[in-house]
């Protein structure tokens, strides 16, 4: 990210109660009656005011506590990568582990939204979580603020469901418009009920917690799209779990970085020099396969993202070429190449001995069956876009693109209107954020992966 998520604080020791809903929810709102004074910026708005955390120290019970207002994580339009992302900066704060996740919703209606959110909240946190969640409704009406019975009466299944999936830990945030009286009984109440939740929560929602939670979701994913490859690769595998903590889990995701090719990885440009993938500039031309015995070329329109500072883990392919010398590609597990029969696959599905690669003879492309794989972290990753959307990258022909299932037809036809328009306008994106356009079509990644899916059944 490049702005700071966090402010400066010395409060990361404390354990954490996190404040989670959508945007406009009343979390800053809530945030401020349980702190007992305004820490928080509140916003009148259903857009964010603000993309960083707001956090403050509490006491309760001569306890000290962290509370954390999170800016929409859990959002709809973002992707599971997005929020991971987002998480990780969150578990930047959480040494001593997570005390409370207040879910905070709106009692007005239950709507698609909401329910999606709660869906994703326990996919992505487990169902361990669930013991430490608790309900708080905001923009209640005086009577079933009043008596909470009548707002639990009102709800429908789904809520109450949830509501039971929790232990039945709920309370109101309630209405300042309404009771805005100082020190309100009504809203010391519930502000008293909410503390007493969240120190009878016996323990904490811990980083091993959450990478237990990470590996199902992997390996559930794994399964259900393709057949479990024999060499499934996990992020934290080296870590013992035991004694991990949530900087470690931020850290690793943080610096899992991009999907593209190592800094030192070999590329050949026109009039055939090789060099450096990170010495490449926009409007090179490179080589992108071959047709007829000749070297193809294609020009360099754009970068997805690189960064020269970043370590990133990835994925190293042997392979041995005809000529019997050693190959190796080096590039991260969510980008694609080709393999087998032209098709395309992520880096991450490559099995030795089994899956082959395309890789150059100097004069064509020749099937070569791959010998080895192992994870190394290396310094710098660049991720750049050809036209025709390939790269020809340590001999082997590669994909531009990562990450969303791999179509390399469907991903040229959606790239089309960035390339024309940089037809007009040369660019000159060259930066470790993702380029905008990229970022605006992974929004769309969902009808992807549903391609994905009814495809599955063909590529089983």
């Amino acid at each position: 990210m490049s702005q700071q998520y966090f402010p400066n604080n010395d409060d990361d020791d404390y354990p954490v109660i996190l404040l989670i809903g959508n945007t406009g929810s009343g979390k800053s709102t809530l945030g401020n009656l349980l702190l007992g004074q305004n820490k928080f910026i509140v916003s009148d708005s259903a857009i964010s005011t603000t993309k960083k955390c707001q956090m403050a120290p509490i006491e309760i019970n001569e306890k000290m506590f962290t509370v954390i207002d999170t800016p929409g994580i859990f959002e709809t339009d973002k992707t599971n990568l997005e929020i991971s992302n987002e998480l990780a900066q969150v578990f930047l704060q959480c040494t001593r582990g997570i005390q409370a996740i207040i879910v905070v919703m709106e009692a007005t209606r239950f709507t698609m939204e909401q329910r999606d959110t709660i869906d994703r909240i326990t996919k992505l946190l487990g169902k361990e979580s669930l013991n430490h969640m608790i309900a708080v409704f905001t923009k209640c009406k005086r009577a079933p603020t009043i008596d909470p019975h009548l707002l639990f009466n009102s709800l429908v299944p789904e809520q109450k469901d949830f509501l039971d999936s929790i232990g039945n830990r709920f309370t109101i945030s309630p209405n300042l418009d309404i009771f805005s009286e100082p020190d309100d009984p009504i809203v010391t109440r519930h502000m008293m009920n909410l503390k007493n939740y969240i120190v009878g929560i016996p323990n904490f929602y811990t980083a091993d917690i959450f990478v237990k939670i990470y590996r199902e979701i992997q390996e559930t994913e794994e399964k259900e799209l393709r057949e479990m490859r024999e060499n499934h690769i996990n992020p934290y595998q080296h870590y013992n779990t035991s004694s991990i903590t949530f900087k470690d889990v931020a850290k690793c995701i943080i610096e899992r970085g991009g999907q593209c090719f190592a800094a030192d990885s070999k590329v050949i440009l026109q009039y055939g020099k090789v060099t450096k993938i990170s010495e490449l500039v926009i409007g090179d031309y490179v080589c992108c396969g071959f047709e007829n015995g000749k070297q193809i070329f294609s020009e360099v329109f754009s970068f997805i993202h690189a960064d020269r500072d970043a370590v990133t883990e990835f994925q190293l392919i042997d392979f041995m070429k005809q000529d019997g010398s050693l190959g190796t590609l080096c590039v991260t597990p969510e980008h694609h190449i080709f393999v087998n029969d032209g098709g395309t696959d992520f880096v991450k599905n490559v099995i030795p001995h089994k899956t082959k690669l395309f890789v150059s003879d100097g004069e064509k492309l020749v099937s070569i069956v791959t010998t080895r794989m192992m994870k190394e972290r290396r310094k710098g990753y660049y991720s750049p876009l050809t036209r025709n959307g390939t790269i020809l990258v340590d001999d082997v022909l590669c994909s531009c693109y990562a990450s969303a299932p791999p179509y390399q037809s469907l991903f040229n036809l959606a790239l089309a209107p960035l390339k024309f328009y940089t037809k007009i306008f040369p660019s000159n994106h060259l930066d470790k954020e993702i380029h905008p356009y990229v970022k605006f079509l992974n929004r769309g990644r969902r009808i992807v992966e549903f391609l994905d899916y009814l495809n599955f059944p063909q590529k089983a």
